[in-house]
């Protein structure tokens, strides 16, 4: 069969944005049953309006009833919203932010209806012997501003429906807290505390404290509480795991400096120590950014191997830990490449389950078996995200990630990942020595990742002739301590000029048409997309470097945000740009793009969600106003009961056609027709 030829940017494509958004679903969690070893997930599904569904593995239906959306926005992102015991499945409800018990059929709420409070719940914990008691984080939203909710630990009584309060303090406004968890015994809990201005993978920290049972109230309290592990601001404790009643293991970044990685660390009563002989450069976490995402789970009745999962390359690599002797095996398996491994469980004895994405194939829920001595894996898949209903799109259409590692100004090195146009139908251009146009992703957080896993919104440009470039930033996690840390104080200038660098470098330059690149990004990412083109810092918005942008529920204004982003990154720009604006309000000022656009000469498109907490509005309609004012190139379009992120398919399928369309005219034709 004979290739077409056709100018980059125009071929066509099967991968339609219908496509992609009917059939759009995502792996949200997994959890066990620890009693009763049964496994259930949660799934996002974008055809039925973004509602989180939880489904049992062994009958494949739904636990709760077709309307019940699985579901906590507690630190607004979410995660860990149900937990199953004993055949009993435990789930927030997003919509009336209750929790609930279902087993056998039955379902109740265990939490009460209260008008007059609004309080949100996450990540449970039951208690291994009065197993109608669990413990999980209250987010208590009654005074509703980003300065005034109040977050506890707190005891949900799911017999007598009743919530007690078992650790908050006067501080609560300015309060965190994650993870808790039961000693097998009962007799102990820990958990991860941190406070404003830090996040919890820059000063989370981890308590333990006795614990005691009232039978005459049939309520749980807390004494002898001590921190173990972690310092605010500069160490973070994270995911603690009881190994058995005395030994409890949990990631840490503490090290020397320019040597920290988050590595495995264990606390008995003799001692705090790395599990591993010497520090592995390679973080065996993610920062938690959603609630319960777990990088590792134990492998036997006694805690003295662990499965966990380390990140090296951009990429996850399973490990079995022997805790006992401080080494590690890799697990490695022909036919599944996985690029991202998460929400680690276990279920038996070297038997573990998790959730994984992989770059030449659909997400799936995933149960693996290791036997013998060199612990072969055995992996099944329990749930695949692929599509069930729609035509399976030709073979070779993927573009596979190529991993570069940059050198730019200064010998530094930046990480990046590249997708090269692909479609088994075209050999490529019809244009002599024309080279593709590009689109370079930036990603959210700061603190966050690109990975490498199939995106077919990636995959829909790249199969129309586009180059998809990712850059994981200075700043960006799974590189280390230090390699996050270069954007403290930089945010707008780091992350801007790691962009641009990597556009200009030769790699690039003999890959991309350099003067067709457009710059795309969400949230923090739509920061850096705006910075790029408007900041006097920017050498981008001096000379025109992007023939395109897009900025999907961007920040324009960081005086603003400063005020009225939502309470967990209400202070996390303090140590991104260096202090608060009271403190350096030259610098929230010259670092925000909504007072430069006047320098904005890139074609701008602008997707906002109208009930975004995250991303207000305002910080969208602000610059839009601004540009047009200066007679910009400016198009936008919000969408209705959207919030931080598209969750519906509608929203997903005009979210990719405009953004489609708005390359076409601003940098594919308007070459093609010179």
């Amino acid at each position: 069969m004979s290739r077409e030829y056709a100018p980059y940017g125009l071929w066509e494509s099967p991968i339609t944005a219908d496509a992609i958004a009917e059939d759009s679903v995502s792996m949200s969690d997994i959890f066990v049953d620890p009693v009763a070893k049964d496994v259930y997930y949660i799934e996002q599904r974008a055809s039925e309006g973004g509602r989180y569904v939880l489904l049992s593995n062994k009958t494949q239906n739904e636990v709760f009833a077709k309307d019940f959306n699985a579901r906590t926005r507690v630190h607004e992102y979410g995660g860990a919203a149900a937990i199953a015991y004993n055949g009993t499945v435990y789930s927030s409800n997003f919509a009336d932010f209750l929790v609930y018990a279902a087993k056998d059929g039955k379902i109740k709420p265990i939490t009460p209806e209260d008008p007059k409070k609004i309080y949100r719940y996450a990540d449970f914990s039951v208690h291994p012997v009065h197993t109608d008691l669990l413990v999980a984080i209250l987010e208590d939203h009654t005074d509703d501003t980003p300065q005034t909710v109040r977050n506890s630990l707190c005891v949900i009584n799911s017999t007598a429906t009743t919530v007690t309060s078992l650790v908050c303090t006067e501080n609560a406004h300015r309060e965190f807290y994650a993870a808790p968890t039961f000693s097998p015994s009962g007799d102990r809990l820990a958990w991860q505390f941190w406070e404003h201005p830090d996040m919890p993978w820059e000063g989370g920290q981890l308590y333990v404290a006795d614990v005691h049972y009232n039978p005459a109230t049939h309520t749980l309290s807390l004494s002898n509480t001590k921190l173990l592990a972690g310092s605010a601001s500069t160490i973070s404790a994270c995911y603690p795991l009881w190994a058995s009643n005395d030994n409890l293991l949990f990631t840490s970044d503490e090290g020397e400096e320019g040597n920290r990685f988050a590595n495995l660390w264990e606390c008995t009563q003799a001692h705090t120590k790395p599990v591993l002989s010497s520090v592995v450069q390679q973080d065996f976490c993610m920062p938690p950014w959603t609630l319960g995402n777990y990088p590792f789970a134990f492998l036997d009745d006694n805690g003295t191997k662990a499965i966990c999962v380390a990140w090296r390359g951009g990429r996850s690599v399973l490990y079995v830990v022997d805790i006992t002797t401080g080494s590690y095996t890799e697990i490695k398996d022909e036919l599944f490449d996985f690029v991202a491994v998460e929400h680690v469980r276990r279920v038996s004895d070297y038997t573990f389950v998790f959730t994984e994405l992989r770059s030449n194939a659909s997400g799936a829920a995933m149960l693996c078996t290791l036997t013998g001595p060199s612990f072969v894996p055995n992996f099944q898949v329990l749930r695949s995200t692929a599509s069930t209903s729609a035509a399976p799109f030709p073979e070779g259409i993927i573009s596979l990630p190529i991993p570069l590692e940059l050198k730019l100004a200064d010998d530094r090195i930046v990480y990046a990942v590249y997708y090269a146009p692909n479609n088994p139908t075209y050999a490529g251009s019809n244009i002599p020595n024309e080279k593709p146009p590009c689109v370079l992703g930036v990603h959210g957080g700061p603190t966050g990742l690109e990975t490498q896993n199939l995106n077919w919104l990636k995959q829909y440009f790249t199969s129309r002739g586009y180059a998809w470039l990712d850059i994981n930033y200075s700043g960006s996690s799974c590189y280390g301590r230090t390699y996050v840390e270069r954007l403290k104080g930089n945010w707008g200038i780091a992350d801007v000029n790691d962009c641009i660098e990597a556009i200009q470098s030769p790699e690039l330059r003999s890959l991309i048409d350099t003067k067709r690149t457009a710059i795309r990004g969400g949230s923090s990412g739509g920061y850096t997309v705006l910075a790029s083109i408007s900041l006097a810092s920017s050498a981008a918005s001096k000379t025109k470097l992007f023939a395109s942008a897009t900025s999907n529920y961007g920040i324009s204004n960081l005086e603003l945000l400063a005020d009225d982003t939502h309470k967990f990154e209400l202070m996390y720009m303090i140590k991104l740009l260096g202090g608060t604006k009271e403190e350096i309000p030259h610098v929230y000022h010259d670092r925000s793009p909504v007072y430069f656009s006047a320098r904005i000469e890139t074609p701008l498109l602008v997707l906002q969600g109208n009930d975004d907490e995250v991303v207000p509005p305002a910080q969208s309609w602000t610059i839009i106003d601004r540009v047009i004012k200066n007679k910009g190139h400016v198009e936008a379009h919000f969408f209705d009961g959207e919030q931080h992120g598209w969750r519906t398919s509608e929203t997903i399928k005009r979210a990719i056609e405009f953004e489609r369309e708005w390359y076409e005219k601003s940098m594919v034709r308007t070459s093609v027709g010179k």
